[in-house]
């Protein structure tokens, strides 16, 4: 069993003490080394001090702190500590096994030879403003309404009990249970159809291995512009360097410039990239599909199937007259459904490494987008097609929105 810890304490002569009101002020009893003081005290004293100090930690009017800086030890991992002081373990090994402090180790062995218990004092503090009928109106109406802000429960529950509450309360209230104040996740508006249509989708297709999907051309357009991605951005900052040229987004006049972009990718590599120049129709549409999409299919073999969007445009007549000439299978899609398309990750995967890039202007962009795209690794578009298992799976799990 190792020794305890021991400080040098230097102590007067026996004759020098004086009475016991003489003493020095208390210190706390993780302090108090009994060891350092048999040596020059008699059996007498130190016997008077010991009960002493025994009486004064037990009527809690010695102070004596587990964890004064800390969180406080459960009371299993407590009485864990002193088993294993028990069978002889010293408090560099107990520490190590449960992977804590030597001096909270030492700190709670001790606690439990002057109290013979692990349990901690009973500690006070200022009673709880809001009884727990009023904290559980808190908790329906933030449930009832999950935009409502922390000022407006305060006043709701003002006006019901007649007792004023600061917001930070109320915050701290829906933090003990749980809710905290988050950016909502931006997803399409889902009707009952287009729900009804997704599940269906995904319990006939939950059922397909990869060589089903592998066979799948994704297809999908997006917008990308010259200064970044219209998303939420963050930065890592100092206090008071919120206004400093590392810290700042820049911003320009009608956004510096954007264009839009269609393109196609499968589990064997990304397709044909096509350029879109002003608003896309049906006719315009029609010539990517000859000139970039169908070409990328065909590449796939006869078993290849084409996935597009339910956009006006690709359901048109004139699409579905090209598709049917050309002989294209055209993939069943359910409508709203972005975060079942493998395609719709790549894009930002792309848009990141363009933004890498600083371009400055369009025809920079241009250059730079195209041959990102044509450096995207295989590996890459592999890994997005081999989720769409899990992606229909989360459809069926959540019934409504996925995390993809």
């Amino acid at each position: 069993m190792s020794k305890p810890l021991a400080t040098k304490v230097s102590t007067p002569q026996m004759s020098k003490l004086g009475p016991i009101s003489h003493f020095p002020s208390p210190v706390s009893c993780d302090s108090l080394m009994l060891q350092g003081l048999r040596c020059e005290w008699g059996a007498g004293v130190l016997n008077l001090v010991s009960s002493l100090s025994h009486s004064l930690i037990l009527t809690g009017h010695w102070k004596f702190n587990m964890a004064p800086h800390g969180k406080e030890l459960s009371e299993d991992l407590k009485k864990r500590i002193v088993a294993l002081h028990k069978d002889g373990l010293g408090y560099k090994k107990i520490a190590k096994t449960l992977k804590l402090s030597c001096s909270t180790v030492a700190k709670t062995i001790q606690w439990f030879n002057w109290t013979d218990s692990t349990q901690n004092r009973p500690r006070h503090g200022r009673p709880k403003k809001l009884s727990a009928r009023a904290q559980r109106h808190i908790q329906r109406l933030s449930l009832g309404n999950r935009c409502m802000s922390a000022a407006s429960i305060a006043a709701e529950v003002e006006g019901v009990g007649g007792q004023p509450v600061s917001a930070q309360t109320i915050r701290r209230t829906l933090h003990q249970i749980g809710l905290h104040g988050c950016r909502p996740r931006r997803k399409p508006l889902l009707k009952m159809m287009h729900k009804k249509a997704r599940k269906q989708f995904a319990e006939d297709k939950q059922t397909k291995d990869m060589d089903y999907w592998n066979h799948v051309l994704w297809s999908d357009e997006t917008k990308i512009n010259v200064f970044g991605s219209d998303g939420v951005k963050r930065v890592w900052r100092q206090p008071g360097e919120e206004y400093k040229d590392k810290c700042v987004l820049p911003t320009v006049k009608h956004g510096g410039g954007s264009f839009m972009v269609r393109g196609c990718m499968s589990a064997a590599d990304t397709g044909e990239l096509q350029f879109i120049e002003g608003t896309m129709n049906a006719n315009m549409y029609c010539d990517i599909l000859k000139q970039s999409m169908i070409p990328s299919l065909r590449k796939l073999g006869r078993r290849a199937v084409f996935q597009h969007d339910n956009n006006p445009k690709h359901t048109s007549k004139t699409i579905t007259a090209l598709l049917k000439k050309l002989r294209v299978m055209v993939k069943d899609w359910p409508s709203m459904s972005p975060d079942l398309n493998p395609i719709d990750p790549l894009w930002g995967i792309l848009k990141r490494k363009v933004e890498d890039c600083k371009v400055s202007n369009i025809h920079q962009l241009c250059d730079v987008v195209m041959e990102e795209w044509m450096r995207t690794p295989v590996a890459t578009c592999e890994a997005l097609v081999n989720s769409m298992p899990k992606r229909v799976k989360a459809v069926l799990e959540n019934d409504v929105h996925t995390k993809y």
